[in-house]
């Protein structure tokens, strides 16, 4: 599946849903430019997955740029240790459109990946739009996520989402004067939303507030 940018946060949503019912895809490939949705998500569908107490043994986390083939391929087809799954992250995915060995590494896997390891396949924000797009021979054996930078509204429920889970509340205008000043980036925002997390049994976060922090 590929989804694009439309209703990202829907979709970030629908997942998070989808994982608590125990509807879990072999491989996810997250591109795009916003990378703090992508460790969002990687965390999400990692503490869905895994038992905490025995994450140690079924976790792993690589970059391809350090995974030679042999590396990889072991890798991906270990079994789990006293659990159903195992999660495998391999980030800076892009390194591949150099490194071809490590890509046919990879797609002989996803050809027939195994069902006890779930595979996170990520790949790094882009300075240039162009380059974000996803590795086509990837996405068609993952479900692929492309997580573009938020338009004003998506970026306003993303901060009233986060600031309902922190116990934040805003009087009117405040949360605007946030959006307007800090603007959609992500890891901005929520850098400004855990300093008023400070606050936030005083009450609702004035505009006055926003604007003196």
């Amino acid at each position: 599946a590929f989804r694009e940018r439309e209703k990202i946060l829907d979709l970030f949503e629908a997942i998070s849903g989808a994982l608590k019912k125990g509807d879990v895809s072999a491989v996810y490939y997250l591109v795009g430019a916003e990378d703090l949705l992508k460790v969002d998500l990687v965390r999400e569908i990692t503490d869905r997955v895994l038992d905490p107490s025995l994450r140690d043994f079924n976790f792993d986390q690589r970059t391809a740029t350090s995974l030679d083939p042999e590396e990889l391929s072991t890798l991906l087809n270990t079994l789990p240790m006293m659990a159903d799954r195992r999660v495998v992250v391999v980030r800076d995915v892009e390194a591949w459109k150099r490194k071809t060995r490590g890509k046919k590494a990879v797609l002989e896997y996803l050809q027939k990946p195994i069902p006890e390891t779930l595979l996170l396949l990520v790949q790094g924000a882009a300075s240039e739009a162009k380059d974000d797009k996803p590795d086509t021979d990837l996405a068609k054996h993952a479900y692929t996520i492309a997580f573009a930078e938020l338009t004003v509204e998506e970026a306003t429920r993303w901060v009233a989402r986060e600031a309902n889970a922190m116990g934040i509340s805003f009087a009117p205008g405040a949360e605007a004067h946030l959006l307007r000043t800090v603007g959609t980036d992500l890891g901005a925002l929520r850098s400004e939303l855990q300093k008023l997390h400070g606050l936030a049994d005083e009450g609702p976060v004035t505009l006055e507030r926003v604007g003196d922090m």
